[in-house]
This record gives structure tokens, C-alpha cells and sequence, in this order.
């Protein structure tokens, strides 16, 4: 929650600090480069705001550095009250599978962003379990976008311990706010660099941006992209699992569509590899699947309002 709202000159700073810390190329891992900046100290005061900017901005720049599994490592930490858990690697649930218990066993199948740490936090159900990392089975995934660097992480393990005073609806909740962010900000970039195109490529003496079909497409674009920003930044202050998961739904739906429009805009030069749109639209796909794409979230959202009979109001929505 936020204790004290960041101002608009700081904030000004921050996104400036933060773009070079995202694009910048270091050996560094990402969370101490953040702590340089006085990362914590900002999250004290604007706990919402600052990671949604930050997520926001790894979106519009995506960069590869994983910010994901050290903010996630943080919260943990915060809800269990526990400050070695801020070392830990934490795993996401597979697409493929999931991670299971046999006895005093766990099977492991789950991803992860970053290297291993020498602690995995894995989910099992809805629990959380610590496990020494050595002796896994970790396979880079290859595919649509493998600067990720997405990476499954399997096999045995006994002797875990499970973490009391946090649950993985807790960070599923945080970390689908914190994708939502990412889509966002990927949206919000797709749609201005499309808008700048259409200012300045010419067909029939004009340029593109005056024809109407053009107009409606990037205007509705936008306007899915705004919205979907205004429901994670309510994610972001509420808290609330059910905010989070429309969140992350409307944000994958949004940044898809960002990418549609845009490539209608683009034409030929959008399909080359020269052209940066490409690496928007992969990194949107492999967002959009993690903790579920938006069509599977979207048939989640309808199977809860039929079931419920009531439309949960989200913020001032």
C-alpha cells in the first residue's frame, strides 16, 4: 500500500533512472542494480506506483532483465516476514504441469526467469515450498521470445520446508498485477510508435494517419490500452486477487489487439526483422501465457459471474 504518493518530478526521475537500469548491459543481477538506485527506499513511500512504473517500463523498453522473480522474492519475504526469502528463486506453475507432493516428495515442474538461487519456492496447490535447488533438472525454453530467458526446472525433491504466513494465491495475486503492468506498458508503446509511423509514411499523397479506417483502428487500440492501465493501477493499490486476475485478463487482451492494430498500420515493414515490432508482439504472447492467457482468464471471469450472480465492482470502474 502506498504511504506517501511519489511526486511528478520524482517520478520523472524514476521512470529516467529506471529505463537505463532496464536497457543497460551488466553482469549485475537486476535486484541489486535496483538497490543502487535506493529501490526500497522508493518503494516505502509509493509501493504501487513504483512497481507499476517499473513493470510498465520494462514493457515499453522490453528489456530481458527479469524484475519479475526479485519483486515476487520481496514480497514473500514481506508477507512471511522472513528476510532470507529475498534470495530465493521463485518458481511460476508450468504450462505443461505441475509441481506435486508424494510423501515426503515433491515433483517439481515449474519455470523460472533468472538463474537458480541455491532455494527454490515452488507452489504446490496453494502452498508454498523452499527446496534446495541442487540436483534439479533445469531446460532452457526455447521459442517466440528467448531473451526471457524462461527456463523449466524439474525433477526430485525431499526434505523441503513449507513456508508458513504466505500462500501462492498471495503471490499469484501479486504477480499477475505485476504482468498486467508489463502488458501495459507494451500496449502503450505499440500504439504511440504505430501513431508516429502513420504520421509520416505517405500512400496517395498523404500520409496514412488521415484515413479514417486507420483512425479507428489505433483510436480503439488506445483506448483498450487506457482502460486496461486504469485496472492495474487498481490491482495495484487493492490488492485483491479478483482485481488481479481481470487485470492481467484485460491487460494480455489489450496488448494483443495493440499489436493487431499496429501491424495493420505497419503492412509489409511490420513482417521484417529489422523493424522493432516483432520483438513487442513475441514478448506479448509469452506474457499473455504466464499465469494464464486472457482468453483462459476471460472464460474464468464468465464461469465466477454465473456462478456468483454478482458483478464485483473494481475501484471507481
Amino acid at each position: 500500500m502506498s504511504t506517501t504518493a511519489l511526486t511528478d518530478d520524482v517520478l520523472d526521475m524514476l521512470r529516467h533512472s529506471l529505463r537505463h537500469v532496464l536497457t543497460e548491459t551488466s553482469n549485475v543481477p537486476f535486484g541489486d542494480r535496483l538497490a543502487e538506485l535506493g529501490w526500497d527506499e522508493v518503494v516505502a513511500d509509493d509501493a504501487s506506483t513504483a512497481l507499476r512504473t517499473l513493470f510498465e517500463i520494462k514493457g515499453e523498453t522490453v528489456s530481458s532483465a527479469d524484475a519479475l522473480t526479485p519483486t515476487l522474492a520481496r514480497h514473500l519475504a514481506k508477507l512471511t516476514g522472513d528476510p532470507a526469502l529475498v534470495g530465493a528463486t521463485v518458481a511460476l506453475p508450468s504450462p505443461n504441469g505441475t509441481s506435486t507432493c508424494e510423501g515426503e516428495t515433491l515433483m517439481i515442474d515449474a519455470i523460472v526467469l533468472s538463474p537458480l538461487a541455491a532455494t527454490l519456492v515452488v507452489a504446490v496447490g496453494d502452498r508454498l515450498a523452499l527446496v534446495f535447488t541442487e540436483g534439479l533438472s533445469t531446460t532452457p525454453m526455447r521459442g517466440t521470445d528467448e531473451t526471457l530467458g524462461l527456463t523449466r526446472v524439474s525433477g526430485r525433491a525431499s526434505g523441503c520446508a513449507w513456508i508458513d504466513g504466505a500462500t501462492w494465491t498471495q503471490l499469484e495475486t501479486h504477480a499477475r498485477w505485476l504482468l498486467a503492468c508489463e502488458l501495459v506498458g507494451i500496449g502503450r508503446h505499440v500504439v504511440a510508435a504505430a501513431v508516429e509511423y502513420a504520421k509520416v509514411r505517405v500512400q496517395y499523397g498523404k500520409p496514412i494517419g488521415v484515413f479514417q479506417a486507420l483512425q479507428h483502428r489505433l483510436a480503439s487500440a488506445h483506448v483498450a490500452v487506457v482502460g486496461a492501465g486504469h485496472v492495474a493501477a487498481e490491482a495495484g493499490v487493492s490488492g485483491d486477487a479478483w482485481v488481479a486476475l481481470v487485470a492481467k485478463c484485460v491487460a494480455g487482451r489489450a496488448a494483443e489487439d495493440a499489436c493487431t492494430q499496429a501491424q495493420q498500420c505497419y503492412g509489409a515493414i511490420g513482417f521484417t526483422w529489422e523493424h522493432e515490432f516483432h520483438r513487442y508482439l513475441r514478448r506479448t504472447y509469452v506474457l499473455d501465457q504466464l499465469l494464464g492467457n486472457w482468453r483462459t482468464l476471460e472464460h474464468e471471469i464468465g464461469i465466477r459471474l454465473q456462478e456468483s450472480g454478482v458483478v464485483p465492482r473494481i475501484g471507481t470502474l
